[in-house]
């Protein structure tokens, strides 16, 4: 052949084959490569530093052309010279990739699709969410005969005409109102509505259309569901007893947004932070009950640490799916397969969330802590209006009037029959817990138990001098802040159960005549706390959180100087259902179990002279006198009494 002719031949087929190749459709690395690679590749040579073999990365541009030994895993333009090529067609067994023993085989159409990917240069690119948002260019219309009102026309009547298609008749009226009320509304068009769309005649009659919908508040409501829906929005607290809550508040702020057309950077501040903002509105911190929508448990011997953790990692996932659109829940045990998502930033984004005053188990009644009062504002405008009254209405409690004076300085005289049980707060000096717990003295004469919470506890105290004369001993259980829902129990659910409560005066055991409680769990009576079984026990379930006392009656009075040791047992079945914090008392009251009709600070004011009494005390008394015993302020008081319920209803 005449090397010229030679030549020219060469020219022309090279030509043609970069003609065909550029005629090739792009491979896109995303959706064709990747996918091949995290199969096949990225168990050995991928993100996973420890499970890496000869150190070799695909799963990166910078690992995939670093050069091993003069050669390359891929050569960009160059299949024939690629590593990675080679492996995979090789049949050597102790070359071939993947290696025989992992069960992977590549099939030739995604061989095909590596050697045409690298033929193209091998471009890596990141996962299409990181990319920036470019807008394409519009598609041209051959056929001028089409319609074409804005440019997304342009885009589907391109993909029609490849496909050799035609696009439909525009859709009767009835049914385009249908369509659009269904999309914004979620609703159907009422007759009235379609009467009035069918009458228009006005070339705007849809666009008008469209505005009275976006206007209407369906349109929230129905553009809120799916937010709702990737916010876990939920009406009870998903596990175990499954008790209701009430994220209606939020709710409705979501709605509100939409209808608002809140802008989407405020919309997502608000929702992640409003409550952390400066001087933080009512409704930005209702926003960010986002956080607070998922589910909470409350299961007997369930570990609060574990739902609290549980609570965090729900958040995390959560914020990245609906704010981020990644999930990145596989970080939180490893490096994420596929995602760029490290673990350790993962647990950087958990660390936002892991300083919430929340409780690992704390859903068995309503809203679990911590919680706000969240007024709408006509509820707040009422509740002035009812604040103002009573507060008018009681300052006529605090006007002077002679005949009402005179009245309480007689009740004054005789009130000393009303006053409550006086108790002195005795002073341990020794007291130990016999699981090996750390019992600390409070400034309030309380002792509270930390370290080890054994299943089973006894606590001994003992008490150098009591009052003279006492005959009851009070035995207080606090609530504390550090326990799940402030206890007073150091369980799960915060309850004790105090199976067996003795005295003993100089080590020698004292008789006990009765018990008795503020309040009593059904089945478990304070009588349980003295009656020398050890099955049985006073417990104080649902009423946890709060403040509760056993006062254990005397069969004698002790006699002045008196050396006491009160041994406080705890032995039921329920595991580690014993107080946190504790004190005791003394009385030598003559009936230590009776109640009180006058409240400690009134029970207070009385115990002092009257010439001693300062004008707040003497306000203070004259308002409790006039509001709660006067039979001439009754009506008065009635009235202040209806308007507090209908306030705090």
């Amino acid at each position: 052949m005449h090397r010229l002719t030679f030549l020219s031949t060469l020219v022309f087929i090279t030509l043609l084959t970069a003609r065909t190749r550029a005629a090739e459709p792009p491979i896109n690395f995303s959706r064709d490569i990747h996918p091949i690679l995290s199969e096949n590749c990225f168990a050995c040579h991928g993100p996973d530093e420890k499970a890496r073999k000869a150190k070799l990365r695909l799963d990166t541009q910078e690992g995939a052309f670093k050069k091993h030994d003069d050669t390359a895993p891929i050569v960009p333009a160059h299949p024939e010279q690629s590593e990675v090529i080679r492996r995979i067609l090789t049949t050597d067994p102790d070359d071939h990739m993947p290696p025989p023993d992992s069960g992977k085989k590549l099939t030739p159409r995604q061989i095909d699709l590596l050697k045409q990917w690298i033929t193209q240069g091998a471009d890596y690119k990141k996962h299409w969410s990181f990319e920036p948002i470019n807008s394409p260019p519009i598609p041209p219309i051959t056929n001028p005969q089409s319609t074409i009102r804005n440019p997304i026309d342009n885009f589907i009547l391109a993909r029609l005409q490849k496909e050799g298609l035609a696009p439909s008749q525009e859709a009767p009226k009835s049914t385009l109102l249908r369509r659009v009320t269904l999309d914004l509304t979620g609703l159907p068009p009422t007759p009235k509505e379609l009467d009035a769309f069918l009458a228009d005649t006005a070339p705007d009659a849809y666009e008008k259309v469209v505005d009275r919908l976006l206007a209407n508040p369906h349109f929230g409501e129905r553009m809120a569901l799916e937010w709702l829906d990737a916010a876990r929005y939920a009406d009870t607290h998903g596990y175990h007893i499954d008790a209701g809550r009430d994220m209606t508040r939020w709710r409705e702020w979501v709605i509100d947004a939409f209808n608002h057309n809140k802008p989407f950077d405020q919309f997502t501040i608000e929702q992640l932070a409003g409550d952390l903002l400066p001087s933080a509105a009512q409704d930005q911190q209702i926003a960010s009950g986002f956080n607070r929508n998922h589910m909470i448990n409350f299961e007997g011997g369930a570990v609060p640490e574990e739902y609290h953790t549980a609570y965090l990692v729900d958040r995390v996932n959560t914020t990245s799916t609906v704010f981020m659109g990644l999930t990145v829940g596989c970080a939180q045990c490893h490096d994420h397969k596929y995602d760029p998502i490290k673990q350790r930033e993962f647990y950087q984004l958990y660390a936002f969330f892991n300083n919430i005053p929340e409780k690992g188990l704390d859903g068995n009644k309503g809203n679990a802590n911590p919680v706000i009062k969240t007024p709408t504002p006509n509820q707040q405008q009422k509740l002035d209006a009812l604040t103002a009254q009573i507060k008018q209405i009681e300052q006529s409690l605090d006007t002077p009037d002679a005949q009402a004076d005179a009245a309480q300085s007689a009740w004054e005289k005789t009130a000393s029959v009303h006053k409550q049980t006086l108790w002195t707060l005795l002073d341990p000096v020794e007291f130990t817990a016999k699981s090996g717990a750390k019992l600390e003295k409070q400034v309030n004469k309380s002792l509270r138990a930390t370290g080890p919470n054994a299943a089973t506890e006894t606590y001994t105290l003992r008490i150098n001098t009591v009052p003279a004369n006492t005959t009851a001993l009070r035995f207080e259980v606090l609530p504390d802040e550090s326990l799940n829902g402030k206890g007073p129990g150091r369980s799960n659910n915060g309850n004790l159960v105090l199976t067996e409560f003795k005295l003993l005066a100089n080590d020698k055991p004292l008789k006990l005549k009765k018990a008795s409680a503020d309040f009593a769990q059904q089945d478990f009576p304070a009588s349980n706390a003295i009656d020398a079984n050890p099955t049985t026990g006073w417990a104080i379930f649902p009423e946890v959180g709060k403040a509760h006392h056993l006062i254990v009656e005397l069969e004698q009075p002790l006699p002045p100087g008196t050396t006491i040791t009160a041994v406080a047992e705890f032995h039921s079945k329920f595991p580690s259902h014993h107080p946190a914090r504790f004190r005791l008392g003394a009385t030598d009251s003559a009936n230590p179990h009776a109640g009180s009709a006058l409240p400690d600070p009134i029970v207070k004011i009385l115990s002092a002279p009257a010439e001693t009494r300062s004008a707040d005390d003497q306000s203070q008394l004259r308002r409790f006198y006039r509001s709660t015993i006067s039979t001439a302020f009754k009506s008065t008081a009635n009235q202040i009494a209806e308007l507090q319920q209908s306030r705090k209803q």
